[in-house]
């Protein structure tokens, strides 16, 4: 049996990757803010296994308490390969950083950073024992390499996020039976954060105008090419431990999974 435990699955990335995820031979442990009810009908027509806690992962007690939950329902035994893939997150506040307000920021680094950090943290204890393929994948973003104007959370977020996957990329390169651990950089994908930054006020957001032209050059990827690359290449045995990868060099490993 294959687990995946998959966060911020009520839209985009996330929904796309457990859609492509729902197969014979998984079990699936979702979680977001607000139920993806058409995503739980279609693992119950297709039984296939699917655990979904409707959940504030910027909270940290609520963090830890998924995770906790999430091992409880697991029988080492039947295991034989373990994911977490970290995916929910937030854009705001989008605005220069006088005028984003104190609280929005703090939101926004407990779950784009912190809550991946608990997860993680509490998925390498929780797998410690178990002698099979153990992989941590945050979903990160090019502007963790590139400053944006107005997205000083965004940029710092998953700029510190890259960082942790080295790091802890490195820490499990002494264990015994390691947790390879990678962040992604999808490239720009037509989710709803993308609507969101289109309907941005260009004062808040100066580079609005590039995003924009991308969309209306169709040039943004799907939700759904992303996702099938994840799942053709998360457990690629070739791709090194605390790694930061861009969507194409994913797409290498997968090629080579195929």
């Amino acid at each position: 049996m294959n687990i995946y435990i998959i966060t911020g699955v009520s839209r985009g990335i996330g929904e796309a990757i457990a859609r492509k995820l729902l197969v014979h031979g998984n079990t699936l442990f979702c979680a977001s803010r607000t139920m993806n009810e058409d995503l739980v009908e279609r693992a119950s027509s297709m039984h296939v296994p699917l655990f979904y806690d409707e959940v504030d992962l910027s909270e940290r007690k609520t963090a830890e308490q998924f995770m906790h939950d999430v091992f409880q329902r697991i029988d080492p035994d039947k295991v034989s390969n373990i994911a977490l893939i970290n995916n929910a997150g937030m854009l705001e506040p989008i605005a220069p950083v006088e005028k984003a307000p104190a609280n929005l920021m703090e939101k926004h680094l407990m779950l784009n950073l912190l809550a991946p950090a608990i997860l993680t943290s509490l998925f390498i204890a929780g797998t410690k024992e178990l002698k099979i393929p153990k992989v941590v994948l945050n979903i990160s973003s090019g502007a963790a390499k590139y400053p944006y104007s107005g997205w000083s959370m965004y940029c710092t977020s998953k700029a510190g996020l890259d960082m942790f996957t080295r790091t802890i990329g490195l820490e499990q390169s002494t264990q015994k039976h390691p947790v390879k651990i990678m962040s992604l950089a999808p490239g720009i994908v037509d989710t709803a954060m993308q609507t969101q930054i289109r309907h941005t006020d260009i004062n808040l957001f100066p580079e609005k105008d590039k995003f924009l032209e991308l969309h209306s050059e169709g040039r943004l990827s799907t939700p759904e090419s992303v996702a099938s690359v994840i799942a053709g290449s998360i457990f690629n045995p070739e791709i090194e431990n605390g790694v930061n990868l861009t969507i194409e060099q994913l797409k290498e490993f997968a090629k080579g999974s195929s």
